[in-house]
């Protein structure tokens, strides 16, 4: 029996990658909580499969900002940081 509690969208993006993927000629596909997940490639699938709930979200501008604020911090500070005296 399907599942049809879900509409699917044509395309949709890995959850891992976020490579668009078609999901009416998707090969790699898995089901959590129900919910189809569709997959680019199999490393993917696998990759998503092995973690304990969701896939990992990409890091949106503000994240990746922070992200490149603290290497250039560190790179130029150190790992203790920035010292005011």
């Amino acid at each position: 029996m399907e599942n049809t509690a879900y509409a699917t969208p044509r395309t949709v993006p890995c959850p891992i990658c976020q490579m668009p993927v078609d999901t009416q000629n998707c090969q790699y596909v898995a089901q959590r909580d129900g919910r189809p997940y569709f997959f680019c490639a199999e490393g993917c699938r696998q990759a998503f499969l092995s973690q304990g709930c969701c896939a990992k979200r990409p890091k949106g501008w503000w994240g990746r900002y922070l992200e490149r604020l603290g290497r250039a911090n560190q790179q130029s500070f150190g790992a203790a940081g920035p010292k005011c005296h």
